[in-house]
């Protein structure tokens, strides 16, 4: 009993500790570049199909002990018009432990949104908030956890409603925070037969002139054998050196590096190459290259197969 008691310790002291390290991932400004994917008009007005928009993300602590001790604000609006808010919430980050060990966040919306909104900026706002200005969005809540250097996650279930529940539809919202990463996919889904009906997704934000988006499909096997790959990440590259680290169920923890034109060896390379190195380590255990007008490579080194391609949204599969 002493030895369980000791290991429930140990884990709830590790969830504490996520919590932290997510909260000072998520505090700061994140630039993203957002894209409508999906939208079928099914009585929803919004945005053109491919249109792409550049979003500032503002995530800022908030003192509020009465409603926990890790609060975050959180405001979103396109980046040419920073006084058109168009998404305001309160944070509240709480370890969650096993079995669904990570970190739970509890999103709670502003009745009256208009008065509190640039909270991050506006000295003394904080403390006159109260109970009644917020209320919490059941439902929506997101689950977090950490891989790496990273957590991801999101809502679970579809009891997050978009609007109110008599409008048939629910919420499908995932994420990706790190030091360099922030990631985002809204799906809007009818609950009558799952069929999407609205879906975004925002990226890190880069001049697309300059870089281009990949999705790379992360294949692991536990005994070697090319037979026994199974499907482990998904991961979003830019090929200017972009980099994204993940975790093996053996423990190893390991990052992707993809170039292109960007090369630092050789200026005239005409390849895209990728390797895979431990985190923290220069030294690649492995790398793999083909022609820029390709754009698709492949590393495979056994007990592990890397496929990249330009990023197609909402598949498992990369064009062969």
């Amino acid at each position: 009993m002493l030895v369980l008691a000791g290991l429930a310790t140990l884990v709830a002291a590790g969830a504490a500790s996520d919590v932290a390290v997510l909260e000072k991932f998520w505090r700061g400004v994140h630039d993203s570049s957002e894209q409508t994917v999906v939208n079928t008009n099914r009585g929803i007005a919004g945005w053109t199909e491919s249109l792409e928009h550049r979003v500032r993300t503002v995530v800022a602590p908030v003192n509020l002990p009465w409603l926990g001790s890790h609060v975050l604000y959180l405001e979103e609006f396109l980046q040419d018009e920073p006084d058109q808010v168009r998404r305001q919430l309160l944070l509240v980050l709480e370890p969650k432990g096993p079995p669904e060990a990570g970190v739970r966040v509890h999103l709670y919306r502003f009745v009256a949104s208009a008065r509190w909104s640039h909270l991050d900026r506006r000295a003394g706002l904080a403390g006159q908030l109260r109970q009644t200005d917020i209320a919490e969005s059941k439902g929506c809540e997101f689950l977090l956890r950490r891989d790496g250097e990273q957590f991801i996650g999101g809502t679970q279930g579809r009891n997050c409603h978009d609007g109110d529940a008599a409008s048939g539809r629910y919420v499908d919202y995932q994420l990706a925070i790190g030091p360099d990463l922030y990631w985002y996919r809204r799906r809007i889904l009818f609950k009558a037969d799952d069929e999407v009906a609205q879906e975004l997704m925002g990226y890190n934000w880069f001049q697309p002139q300059v870089q281009e988006l990949y999705a790379c499909r992360v294949d692991w096997s536990a005994t070697g054998r090319a037979a026994d790959l199974k499907p482990l990440r998904r991961l979003e590259l830019n090929d200017q050196g972009g980099r994204g680290r993940f975790t093996t169920p053996d423990g190893r923890t390991l990052e992707l590096v993809l170039h292109s034109q960007d090369w630092p060896f050789t200026g005239e390379r005409d390849a895209l190459i990728l390797m895979v190195q431990p985190a923290g380590s220069d030294a690649p255990i492995g790398s793999a290259w083909s022609t820029l007008d390709i754009q698709q490579v492949t590393l495979d080194i056994g007990w592990l197969r890397v496929r990249c391609g330009p990023l197609v949204p909402d598949t498992d599969d990369l064009d062969s």
